[in-house]
């Protein structure tokens, strides 16, 4: 559960499981609770009442710091890349391949490069993100969080600010991931993406969850 100072109720007893390889998707309207939701498994809020599990483990997160470290990457609606920044400098970013006190570029382009290949997203390591169309961009999102090992990984309305063929592309490549064990929380308003490719629906209305099911 989760209030704020003005008494507001945004989650009031949700519980929510998911497991490895499994894509989830969360679904109600705006104000339903999922971005608080989210945010809570990513270490921006603290719930005021229940706890949160990772792989078994019942954790207290003191920031996105600790979320990442265990193992939970999101993206965010709005982008968190440094326009002025190459492709490769924004995955890196706070994790960077050093030797002594300087930063190996050639290395951080080089596994930049291979990430991006093992996962099938084209993108320039080279490029700035700022000439960028929104769809690469966003790629890269996924690999700063990709890059940090994350092995849940959270979508935060992804699709909003995409073309219909960056959406399926998109799409493809989150089934990929399950594929390959990551978890995946997806926050959407569309249901022909739930339909698609969803193993579980959550429905949220005014803080709760009022449905569970599955496409079928």
């Amino acid at each position: 559960s989760k209030r704020y100072d003005s008494g507001y109720e945004a989650l009031s007893d949700v519980s929510f499981h998911m497991g490895a390889g499994e894509m989830a998707f969360l679904t109600g309207r705006s104000g339903a609770g999922k971005s608080t939701l989210v945010k809570m498994i990513y270490g921006l809020y603290r719930p005021d009442e229940g706890e949160i599990r990772i792989k078994g483990e019942t954790v207290r997160l003191s920031g996105p710091r600790e979320a990442i470290r265990r193992g939970v990457g999101m993206v965010h609606q709005h982008f968190q890349l440094v326009p002025v920044f190459t492709v490769a400098e924004n995955v890196i970013l706070g994790n960077e391949p050093r030797k002594l006190s300087f930063i190996e570029k050639r290395k951080a382009i080089k596994e930049v490069t291979a990430l991006a290949e093992k996962h099938g997203m084209a993108v320039d390591p080279k490029a700035l993100v700022r000439d960028l169309p929104v769809g690469a961009q966003q790629r890269v999102e996924i690999l700063k969080a990709l890059y940090r090992q994350a092995d849940i990984l959270i979508m935060d309305e992804p699709t909003a600010v995409l073309t219909p063929q960056e959406t399926d592309e998109l799409l493809k490549t989150m089934k990929g991931f399950a594929a390959n064990g990551v978890a995946v929380i997806f926050i959407t308003h569309k249901l022909r993406e739930v339909l698609a490719i969803a193993d579980k629906i959550e429905v949220l209305r005014s803080g709760k969850v009022v449905g569970t099911t599955t496409p079928a």
